[in-house]
């Protein structure tokens, strides 16, 4: 079986990127997203997540920063327990300058708990920051999985996927992420599907009973060509039959029951 960790990173605050910001960008979206900039921002798309992943039966994480450039994370709230509400996952998107910090990823952790009014026990780190201490912070905090590794920019093998063990701590390493698959790996809009393909068929040659495939799809890309097709993606791989999709919490936990 392949499990599919899905999940969003929300680098952004709620407003969103600048006009200008997007305007500089103007490529990477159609002429009907550019003319409703005044009144549409383009970077901020969970409730159009949830629609498109309700629609298949799907629930994800969502991995929500507190520390925003010239934003509050504090507006995300009615976000938070919506998502909440709804079965989705929060996870924690630890600032990169928390890394080496035991006390600011507490600080971190706690802020963010506020709003979930319920523990966080997923990370990620913002730019995927990691060194070799921080999983026993992450123990130490109770956290009981993180997903920061990615091994390469522009390849897709079998070291990008499944997951390992530091102590208690169950890492997922990013197996397929839109920034790289656009930026680095060159990918354009008709290759997503069939790269999407290749991976599970790597994964079947590698662990057909049970591989983990660790998929991120930024919360601001819905509106932006190649990201558009997240849609088109979960109808293929809803559609395989040897595919389940899960939040991060669901794949920790059917690890523990398989070890056990």
């Amino acid at each position: 079986m392949q499990h599919i960790f899905l999940s969003h990173d929300v680098d952004w605050r709620k407003q969103g990127a600048s006009i200008e910001h997007i305007l500089a960008r103007k490529d990477r979206f159609d002429d009907d997203i550019l003319s409703k900039l005044d009144t549409k921002n383009p970077y901020y798309n969970l409730p159009e997540y949830m629609e498109i992943e309700e629609r298949f039966s799907v629930r994800s994480t969502f991995f929500f920063r507190t520390i925003y450039e010239n934003g509050d994370f504090h507006d995300y709230e009615d976000d938070i327990k919506n998502l909440i509400d709804g079965g989705w996952e929060i996870g924690l998107h630890t600032d990169p300058k928390s890394v080496y910090s035991f006390e600011k990823i507490e600080n971190e952790k706690k802020n963010l708990e506020k709003l979930t009014k319920k523990k966080i026990l997923g990370n990620r780190v913002h730019y995927l920051g990691f060194d070799e201490d921080f999983p026993a912070k992450l123990q130490k905090l109770e956290f009981v999985y993180d997903s920061s590794i990615r091994n390469s920019k522009d390849l897709i093998n079998s070291k990008e996927m499944g997951f390992f063990h530091y102590d208690k701590i169950i890492e997922f390493p990013i197996t397929l992420m839109d920034a790289y698959m656009f930026t680095y790996m060159k990918i354009n809009e008709e290759q997503i599907i069939p790269t999407f393909k290749k991976t599970l068929d790597i994964g079947r040659e590698v662990n057909s009973d049970f591989n983990v495939i660790s998929v991120i799809w930024h919360d601001n890309v819905l509106k932006m060509k190649g990201g558009r097709m997240y849609e088109k993606i979960l109808e293929f791989l809803s559609s395989e039959e040897d595919v389940e999709i899960h939040r991060g919490i669901d794949i920790v936990d059917l690890i523990n029951r398989n070890v056990s």
